[in-house]
């Protein structure tokens, strides 16, 4: 009776070994084909990019104070920052670095001349 047992397991399998070599894995009908896209399909994709929001931040400067200090501020008080007036500003786009520029005026409003972008 063992006997029996241990001929119908290897022959099981051996049977499912067979199987499994019987799948081609070059032949691409086994797989899904990549999705491509017209260019049309391209450009109005782009077009969707183009149109998210992007937030922008320019940095002035930094300071670190202690709670008792910020607890003082009032109106008038000066606050320094770690930055000199010459030293470019830090541009960021959705909290990411990406350029540096220097402040100007125009018709009564602040502006932010770019002076130099990051490669990334």
């Amino acid at each position: 009776m063992n006997e029996l047992k241990n001929k119908y397991n290897s022959e099981k399998i051996d049977h499912s070994i067979n199987n499994v070599n019987d799948i081609d894995i070059k032949n691409k009908s086994n797989f899904e084909e990549p999705i491509s896209f017209s260019a049309d399909e391209k450009k109005n994709k782009k077009e969707i990019i183009f149109d998210i929001p992007v937030d922008i931040t320019i940095e002035l400067g930094q300071s670190r104070l202690k709670i008792k200090e910020l607890l003082n501020l009032s109106k008038g008080s000066m606050l320094f920052l770690n930055q000199k007036q010459e030293d470019p500003l830090k541009i960021f786009a959705n909290g990411k670095l990406v350029a540096f520029g220097e402040i100007v005026t125009s018709e009564n409003t602040y502006g932010v001349r770019i002076i130099n972008t990051k490669n990334s």
